[in-house]
């Protein structure tokens, strides 16, 4: 048999937002690792959209991230159907230009209930043993702005600062059931996201930005890769790690 160290077959991950960019892209590559995928995205045509593009097809659920009660049912309902996990992987989030002089309590609420407080409910339910295997490993999404400042950035680094310090805690407490928990702060990746806030700014911004990044911008497949690697067992001695994928962003 052929050496395959990053040997996932039949593993069986969550992912959410799935329906686009970052979440499509590791979906697609799981798939074709063989592994078992459900996916969650609030868009259905999305969702759809992926499934269509998968090896090996997915289990798929329409859910609003925020609500807790249907995450808590969506996992009940998958572990009845096809098992227990063996880890997830946060991709689900919105931007957020905004000054500090604009800043609203329900706008931070609004990032904070969907960048960051769902990773709480997906790690207490997964990490609990009628729905999670023996050495799951919990993938969590942060960004290069939880390390680095930026003006009118606050909102969006403060939701993403906090996957950073949710990934250390978790990592201590969960160590003891042989759960990895480990999170990738990614750099400028061409995503719709992000082609979304691009009008926000004056028209050579994206090739400023880009010059920030020594290796220039990233793809969906550069994170995917990465999220693949935690997933697998080549990262079993790896915890509570920050591991930034950013094309050399922070190290200048």
């Amino acid at each position: 048999m052929a050496y395959n160290p990053i040997n996932i077959e039949n593993r069986k991950y969550l992912l959410t937002g799935a329906g686009s960019g970052i979440g499509r892209t590791t979906a697609i590559l799981l798939s074709k690792l063989k592994a078992r995928l459900v996916l969650l995205d609030i868009n259905e045509k999305g969702l759809n959209e992926t499934n269509k593009l998968l090896d090996n097809e997915a289990q798929t659920y329409v859910c609003n991230v925020c609500d807790f009660d249907a995450i808590e049912e969506i996992i009940k309902d998958s572990v009845q159907k096809s098992g227990k996990f063996d880890g997830f992987s946060h991709f689900a989030g919105i931007a957020s230009i905004m000054p500090i002089k604009a800043v609203e309590k329900e706008t931070a609420q609004k990032l904070l209930n969907i960048n960051t407080l769902p990773v709480l409910q997906f790690a207490k339910l997964l990490s609990n043993k009628r729905y999670s295997n023996n050495g799951s490993s919990f993938v969590l999404i942060s960004s290069v702005y939880a390390n680095v400042g930026s003006s009118a950035n606050v909102l969006y680094a403060m939701s993403k600062a906090g996957i950073q310090g949710i990934t250390k805690s978790l990592a201590i407490e969960l160590s003891a059931k042989k759960i990895r928990v480990n999170c990738i702060a990614p750099g400028f990746i061409k995503t719709p996201m992000g082609d979304g806030i691009s009008h926000f700014f004056e028209e050579k911004h994206d090739e400023e930005v880009e010059k920030m990044h020594p290796l220039g911008y990233g793809e969906s497949e550069d994170i995917a890769n990465a999220v693949i690697f935690l997933f697998s067992d080549m990262s079993k001695w790896i915890t509570g790690t920050i591991m930034n994928v950013d094309g050399g962003f922070c190290a200048k």
